[in-house]
């Protein structure tokens, strides 16, 4: 396998983001339907329920964004956002 530049992948706004980490060149997006048809085809699973997944992903990674966003301290700690946003969708 040939081993060569640096990507970073960023999951935000209901899509998908590859990046060249060297110069930030955005070498293309996917929305959630796309991925939900590579999980349907890659790994036999149903297009709806692989839908249905990324989205709540997505939810979730906004969710904790924001509450690092959100944070009193400059570096939280993980079990303290884990918390913070299962606390948070018991509220809800």
């Amino acid at each position: 396998m040939k081993m060569g530049r640096s990507i970073k992948l960023v999951i935000e706004e209901g899509k998908l983001t590859v990046t060249h980490c060297e110069d930030g060149t955005n070498l293309g997006e996917f929305t959630i339907d796309e991925l939900a048809e590579l999980i349907e085809f890659r790994y036999a699973t149903p297009w709806n329920k692989s839908k249905d997944i990324l989205e709540k992903l997505v939810l979730i990674l906004g969710d904790i964004k924001n509450a690092y966003e959100r944070s009193d301290e400059p570096y939280p700690k993980k079990e303290k956002i884990l918390k913070e946003i299962k606390i948070r969708l018991q509220k809800q």
